[in-house]
């Protein structure tokens, strides 16, 4: 019975190791606004559930296993755990990536404010978009969408079992698909800033004694606020177009750490 209960212990504290790992790491879950003493409760509680939900070979490991042993299996959960936690992120470094290039090409990057997800100074726009991006995530049930992964995570990759060396590949695969969603939603602003880059250059040419950065500054900011304020109503929808394939990505991301039972 001892050795039953010592079995169980460890058990359950791998099942707290992934849970904690994507916590610390998955969006809105890791926001700086959460006292980490609120997470690890959280965590611990979300483990103390999923732990009589989980199959018995989901989570099972022998407390008589060597300790180097031991020391992976928490390792590899550890990395399962942060491995599903980084693909939110990466969606919301994605559109964080749209409003910084918003910012640099309309002049608004002289304005930055502090990130409430990463208490970091960020350029307005990027925060902007994710605070936006933030509420669209949990319209969504988002946080829903992590927790049931979790619960699903353990009937596909048990404990020590984990392909995690696959799980790079495929991030990359994401992040490139990512950087090509951010560069487009930031496209039309480039394409107008750029037209007005041009207008402005060839009026300079035309009066070449006119303080073009007099003049040029404001009228870039204008035009980006202006464009800002006709974008922010169609934004929520564009966003959550992407966070659709959120559930997509963590599904694929679970069948590529999933061991292969061939």
């Amino acid at each position: 019975m001892e050795s039953l209960s010592i079995d169980m212990i460890l058990s359950a504290f791998l099942v707290f190791v992934r849970v904690a790992a994507l916590v610390m790491t998955a969006p809105f879950f890791s926001t700086q606004a959460f006292p980490r003493q609120i997470k690890i409760y959280f965590s611990i509680v979300t483990s103390v559930m999923l732990f009589w939900a989980i199959p018995a070979e989901g989570a099972y490991i022998s407390a008589s296993s060597d300790t180097l042993f031991i020391v992976t299996a928490i390792f590899m959960e550890v990395l399962v755990g942060v491995a599903l936690g980084l693909i939110g992120q990466l969606v919301f470094a994605g559109l964080e990536m749209a409003g910084m290039l918003i910012s640099l090409n309309s002049a608004l990057s002289f304005a930055s404010m502090v990130d409430t997800m990463t208490q970091k100074q960020s350029a307005i726009v990027s925060n902007l978009f994710m605070m936006i991006a933030v509420l669209v995530f949990l319209s969504i049930d988002g946080d829903k969408i992590y927790i049931s992964a979790l619960a699903k995570s353990f009937e596909l990759i048990p404990v020590t079992e984990a392909e995690i060396h696959l799980a790079g590949p495929y991030m990359l695969e994401i992040a490139t698909y990512l950087f090509v969603i951010g560069v487009q939603i930031a496209t039309p602003f480039m394409i107008v800033i750029f037209l007005l880059d041009v207008s402005l250059a060839i009026f300079a040419r035309i009066m070449p004694q006119a303080n073009m950065m007099f003049i040029a500054l404001p009228i870039k900011i204008g035009v980006g606020i202006a464009l800002l304020m006709l974008s922010i109503p169609y934004l929520p929808t564009a966003f959550e177009m992407m966070f659709q394939h959120l559930y997509d990505f963590i599904a694929e991301m679970l069948g590529v750490l999933a061991p292969d039972i061939n």
